[in-house]
């Protein structure tokens, strides 16, 4: 049997893998972080590129932007042309993950480790961006490769001991996670020196170190600046939720690899038994980086999300493979596991879908051609992102001219900002979104309660745009639930209002000044909401302003004991006075933050800060139908 015919099964697989990896690569319109790499392209000379695409302009190390400018400068910046290395250093990874289990451990092994890496959606669309994590995962399973030469093979150990420095420096210079998982492995390499490997090993560190060192001071100044400080420590179900993720958060495909690892613990064993030690390494590669990220986390700064993992995953595949290849019928096996897998993939996950990350070139279209039915200068636009370049880079795409934006970049505290801009914005329209920033409702409200018709809309993951219209009334087709309207509405189902009486100003007023400060205040749980995903809007209208200072405010208790979060006690507020200078009516609107359990006890209420005396005419709470980032 000729060498083709022996490797029938891994030649389809790789052929599907780089199919998959390809087909979705051509597909999806660059990602955020792709195109925040392609933007850093423009710069003409290496010393900028350096120093601007890279040191100050990025917290990744050089090796990927450097690449990615010599490629754009042959191939150009389409996706296609910038995705395809990314796509074949995932497919390369198949066959080398493939290459390991079969030397560790034996060919079925390798073939079902290979088949669960080229067809989860995890790898896939993590091989399909023009980003550091296809190739940190190809250079993390070459160093694993080369390093268990280097330890246990006696046959060409200068040139394995070179190649594993070699690949050292490419992980150094890819992915500062790969960085530390490739200095976690080497680290392990220890346990396993003798007199006939040490020279070998030692002379591929110092290989490593050695290319590194150019990139040195770059990476003295990223650990200067800081890590990831948006990223929240790792909760304590962190790994069980990464494992789940990994395999397609989908129940059918954790429960098939369950069911079959189970089936595979029950088998008498029939081939040679394993090495312990080959064993051992995946179990330390894979926990001991999960260990040694999450204490990081914890001690000096988050290092863990999702993506990151993906270095070590395929060494926790060949735990599982390990166990699913002792099943008699392999070929049936691998069969069954893959299809369930590929099916998963490409239905439930939707992998040829566009919902797997914001879009930007869906968006552009989409304004463009609002910009051209209703005129450009009669549409007044607000989009949240990093830069409205990501936007314009698709100007070709529609033929016209870029769009213009009127705000970007909007913080947590621009909604009052924009409520002043937009009291006196003539435009008959308004185009409000936002793409991979985090945008709040009240930005969404804001723009609503000046443009109330919803003309047209496109809801992403993570990205939503509408086109909104001036009119007399509301228009937008949500679930809108009144829970209470102080005075006129004290209990209800939904929760109780608690007052001082001292404060009643006749049947329907209620006072504020410098000796009652604090009130009226709504008493609720989360449990008594409306039953579809939604926030609460607060509205205050009053008698008159005069230099009020208000505050509306969301407080609440657990167990009878302030709900602390981080350390601190729960407070979600918006100072209503600018809004109630204007129009002597103001709103809140805002999300029940994510660790509000069901039967804690919630209030809302008002807070004069500076005691100047007002009369509050009436307070509504509305649960609103979240149409906007749900």
């Amino acid at each position: 049997m000729n060498l083709a015919k022996r490797n029938i099964d891994l030649m389809l697989i790789l052929i599907v893998g780089f199919a998959l990896r390809f087909s979705a690569s051509i597909i999806h319109s660059y990602s955020n972080d792709e195109l925040s790499a392609v933007s850093r392209l423009r710069y003409s000379s290496f010393s900028d590129l350096i120093e601007f695409g890279v040191q100050k302009g990025d917290m990744h190390p050089a090796g990927v932007q450097v690449f990615m400018k010599g490629w754009s400068l042959l191939f150009g910046k389409s996706e296609i042309a910038m995705r395809f290395p990314f796509v074949l250093f995932g497919t390369l990874a198949i066959y080398v993950l493939f290459l390991i289990g079969k030397q560790w451990f034996n060919r079925k092994v390798g073939i079902i480790a290979a088949g669960l890496l080229a067809l989860l959606y995890f790898p896939i669309m993590n091989s399909e961006f023009a980003r550091p994590y296809s190739p940190g995962l190809l250079i993390s399973l070459l160093a694993g490769y080369f390093l268990y030469k280097v330890l246990f093979d006696d046959t060409k150990q200068l040139r394995n001991a070179i190649t594993l420095g070699v690949c050292f420096a490419a992980g150094m210079y890819t992915h500062y996670f790969t960085f530390l998982f490739l200095g976690f492995i080497g680290a392990t390499g220890l346990l396993f020196l003798t007199k006939d490997n040490w020279k070998y090993y030692t002379l591929a560190a110092g290989v490593g170190i050695l290319l590194f060192l150019p990139h040195l001071q770059v990476t003295i100044y990223h650990l200067s600046v800081g890590g990831l400080q948006w990223l929240a420590p790792p909760s304590f179900d962190w790994l069980p939720q990464f494992l789940f993720h990994a395999f397609n958060s989908s129940w059918a495909v954790v429960g098939v690899i369950f069911g079959m690892v189970f089936i595979g613990i029950q088998q008498k064993r029939k081939d040679p038994p394993l090495l312990r030690r080959n064993v051992f390494i995946p179990v330390l590669w894979f926990f001991g980086i999960y260990i040694v990220g999450h204490i990081m986390s914890y001690l000096s700064t988050p290092v863990l999300k999702f993506p990151v993992m993906l270095f070590a995953f395929p060494y926790f595949l060949l735990l599982v493979s390990i166990l699913i290849s002792r099943i008699p019928s392999t070929d049936a096996v691998l069969m069954g596991l893959l299809l369930v897998c590929g099916v998963s993939t490409v239905q439930e996950k939707s992998l040829f879908g566009n919902r797997h990350y914001a879009l930007f070139k869906e968006v552009g279209l989409k304004m463009a051609g609002w910009r051209s039915t209703y005129g450009a200068d009669n549409i007044y636009t607000i989009y949240n992102l990093n830069n409205p370049d990501y936007i314009n880079f698709y100007v070709d795409e529609w033929e016209g001219d870029s769009i213009d934006f009127d705000w970007d970049v909007l913080e947590f505290n621009s909604s009052y900002e924009l409520y002043q801009a937009l009291k006196n914005r003539t435009e008959e329209f308004c185009v409000v979104g936002y793409s991979s920033r985090l945008t709040l409702v009240q930005v969404f409200e804001t723009a609503l309660h000046f443009y109330p018709e919803v003309v047209d809309f496109e809801r992403y993951n993570n990205g939503t745009v509408y086109l909104l219209k001036k009119g007399n009334q509301k228009r937008v087709d949500r679930h809108e639930t009144v829970l209470t309207h102080f005075p006129l509405t004290l209990d209800n189902e939904f929760g109780k209002w608690s007052y001082n009486t001292e404060q009643k100003v006749g049947k329907l007023r209620f006072r504020l000044d410098s000796t009652h400060q604090y009130g009226p205040n709504f008493e609720f749980s989360a449990e008594n909401l409306p039953n579809y995903e939604g926030y609460l809007m607060v509205e205050v209208s009053i008698d008159q302003f005069e230099n009020n200072e208000l505050t509306a405010a969301l407080t609440g208790q657990r167990n009878g004991q302030t709900i602390e979060h981080r350390d601190e006690p729960m407070w979600i507020g918006y100072d209503l006075d600018g809004m109630l200078e204007m129009e002597n009516k103001a709103f809140f609107a805002f999300e029940l933050p994510p660790y509000i359990q069901k039967k804690d006890t919630l209030k809302i209420s008002l807070w004069n800060r500076n005691g100047v005396p007002l009369n509050i005419r009436g307070i509504q709470i509305t649960y609103v139908q979240n149409v906007w980032n749900d």
